[in-house]
């Protein structure tokens, strides 16, 4: 029988599961200051935390598995300019987007940079 996924929430700034009567279980505490955002796919969980405090080279995204246990640290081409949003998991793609609106995929199985894609220029 398979049971499902505990829920996740983001409590304290840690990535708590709860139990099915909302009681905290053992949780993942962030790497540095505060994960922000988090989201679930079937085999992988992706969180993103506040990027300052972070030691230098280190990004603020990144993969755990379903345990919580840590799978990977995104290979993040420009430490400043840090994750500012999870957009979606599209096969084995994660895409998400910087905080100058740069949206960038990595390989979500090993968070492995792929490629850049500059924002939009607005137009009058």
């Amino acid at each position: 029988m398979n049971l499902p996924a505990p829920a996740l929430a983001v409590l304290d700034g840690a990535l708590i599961p709860l139990s099915r009567d909302g009681r905290r279980a053992a949780g993942q505490a962030p790497l540095a200051t505060a994960i922000v955002e988090f989201h679930r796919s079937a085999f992988r969980c992706y969180v993103r935390e506040h990027p300052f405090g972070l030691l230098p080279g280190i990004p603020n995204l990144y993969c755990l598995r379903p345990n919580l246990g840590l799978l990977w640290l995104a290979e993040w081409p420009d430490p400043a300019d840090p994750c500012a949003r999870i957009v979606r998991e599209d096969g084995e793609t994660l895409v998400v987007q910087s905080a100058s609106g740069q949206t960038l995929y990595l390989d979500a199985a090993t968070g492995r940079f792929l490629r850049a894609e500059a924002p939009l220029a607005a137009t009058a």
